[in-house]
């Protein structure tokens, strides 16, 4: 709601902006849905990259524990450690890739729908 033009709606498809009686406000000026829920898919799967680096980092810091520790060192133990880190790095690159597309393919969205490039329907 806006103080001088009243309630405000704005097109899902292309993000403008218009006036209760039809009026253009500003073209582009709000995320559309899909750029919502690709934004919301990126930040899930950065989530699950973080997860999968704690793991790696987490293995690796008991490899290190297991190896310098006062205790004498089991290599199947450190085996099964560096096992665990490096069979997480898989999902922590995957997720990773993940997350950098969907940061691009919302970079492109946003340059679209800020240029004007989406066409806008009538509100």
């Amino acid at each position: 709601m806006s103080l001088f033009t009243g309630p405000l709606r704005s097109c899902p498809q292309c993000g403008a902006m218009y006036a209760n009686d039809g009026t253009l406000l500003a073209e582009g000026a709000v995320a559309t849905e899909v750029e919502q829920k690709l934004d919301q898919y990126r930040k899930d799967m950065a989530y699950l990259r973080d997860s999968f680096g704690g793991v790696v980092i987490a293995a690796e810091l008991v490899a290190v524990w297991l190896i310098v520790g006062a205790g004498p060192a089991i290599g199947v133990q450190v085996a099964i450690s560096v096992a665990v880190g490096v069979g997480a790095l898989f999902p922590y690159m995957f997720f990773g890739r993940k997350a950098r597309l969907a940061k691009k393919d919302l970079r492109e969205l946003t340059a679209a729908r800020r240029s004007g490039a989406i066409s806008h329907r009538s509100a």
